[in-house]
């Protein structure tokens, strides 16, 4: 990762999955809610023809999170996917619209 955040102008912080983690479970639950909001704005802005938000990278997640030694980032990447289907209608017999 090459981004790095200005945090005096004689000093840059390099941005590490360690530090986004830290900060975003400092984030209460709106500002949670922002962070997801924002992603999703960066990818339209940056990626507009990618398909959706993103989905094409979360295949490529998916992809990695199977690999030996990822257990605990698919473990946490499902704990965060949990609710998903929340959001989409449940019918009679138990199975989801939109699927």
């Amino acid at each position: 990762m090459n981004e790095h955040i200005t945090v005096t102008a004689e000093a840059e912080l390099p941005i590490t999955p360690e530090l986004m983690a830290k900060a975003f479970w400092a984030m209460d639950t709106v500002q949670q809610a922002d962070f997801f909001a924002a992603l999703a704005n960066h990818i339209q802005e940056k990626s507009p023809h990618a398909y959706g938000f993103g989905e094409m990278q979360w295949c490529y997640l998916r992809d990695e999170l199977r690999k030996p030694g990822r257990e605990q980032a698919n473990n946490m990447h499902m704990a965060l996917s949990t609710f998903a289907f929340d959001f989409l209608p449940q019918l009679s017999n138990g199975c989801r619209e939109g699927l």
